[in-house]
């Protein structure tokens, strides 16, 4: 857990490693009581999360969020959604409380994709994916190799990496605005956005 003050709130931040499922555990312990709540996830995502058992379809699987996957096995059972994300929306809604989206909507998403990243860099995708997928990740951890393996990401797609970039500062735009508001805000994200989104409040 990471705590900083915004203003006049004190401000929780739980990193955690998308996809791996004893991160829920993680999750379930170091929750506490908040004034708010909130999600590096979009409100889209959220109500996606809240409301998955009530959805038919698959959830959308990227190539590289399959190589990913498959890296992060080393470590245990992983699975999609992400369980951390989907325990830690749970526990806000069972004490009827509002899980704030601090990423953006699906559609200014989408438009800042379509604005930063190129076709050329689209289609790069697939190749990378493919480097990713033989290259071997050394790290010691999953926070680690998370890091490791957004490192690889951002830095054979340097679009990705400026996305990355505008995510963050998005995020910590919205908890510096839930922060007026509150006393106490409790989000929680993936590790790796938090060194950026702390920077930015700091």
């Amino acid at each position: 857990m990471i705590s900083l003050d915004v203003g006049e709130c004190k401000v929780d931040i739980l990193p955690i490693v998308n996809g791996l499922v004893s991160e829920a555990d993680r999750v379930r312990q170091e929750f506490s009581d908040h004034e708010a709540y909130g999600a590096a996830l979009s409100i889209e995502g959220i109500q996606c999360l809240k409301n998955r058992f009530n959805i038919e379809d698959t959830f959308d699987v990227s190539e590289l969020d399959m190589v990913y996957a498959k890296h992060m096995e080393r470590f245990g059972e992983v699975e999609i959604p992400s369980p951390a994300m989907y325990t830690f929306i749970d526990l806000v809604t069972e004490r009827d409380k509002l899980c704030i989206p601090l990423d953006m909507n699906d559609a200014d998403f989408t438009e800042v994709y379509c604005d930063t990243v190129g076709v050329t860099e689209f289609i790069k995708e697939h190749n990378v994916a493919k480097r990713g997928m033989k290259r071997i990740f050394d790290g010691s951890t999953p926070e680690r190799l998370a890091k490791q393996w957004d490192r690889f990401v951002n830095d054979s797609l340097k679009s990705y990496g400026k996305l990355s970039e505008i995510r963050e500062q998005h995020i910590a735009d919205e908890i510096r605005d839930v922060a007026k508001y509150r006393k106490s805000l409790l989000v929680i994200m993936e590790v790796e956005r938090v060194d950026g989104v702390v920077s930015r409040l700091q």
